[in-house]
């Protein structure tokens, strides 16, 4: 999970935290690898995917995500908000942004 957005994301990628302070794929790498003991990041429910245009792809999702920040347990269902951009015919993940706490799936239907 550490390394997954520097080899995977567009050099160029932004995860906005629930704080809102952004931080590059370097500095993800470097947080999850620090504080952060990951136990499950799995996609929950898809809430809208988007082809913007042929390059860019817009998919927002809850997200279930267990993990341990320094020393306190978490168990969060946040609602994640991510744009894919293609690179040289590859799909790449240009940005995320995760909300905080628990998201409520019934506003969604």
């Amino acid at each position: 999970m550490a390394s997954f957005f520097v080899d995977n994301g567009t050099p160029d990628f932004l995860f906005i935290r629930p704080s809102g302070n952004p931080i590059d794929a370097k500095g993800f790498e470097q947080m999850i690898t620090g504080d952060i003991v990951q136990e499950k990041a799995e996609i929950t429910k898809i809430h809208r995917f988007k082809f913007l245009n042929e390059n860019i792809v817009m998919c927002i999702f809850t997200l279930g995500s267990k993990f341990t920040y320094k020393g306190v347990p978490n168990d969060d269902l946040p609602t994640v908000t991510s744009i894919f951009k293609k690179v040289n015919n590859v799909w790449k993940i240009h940005w995320m942004q995760r909300s905080t706490g628990n998201s409520d799936l019934f506003l969604w239907d």
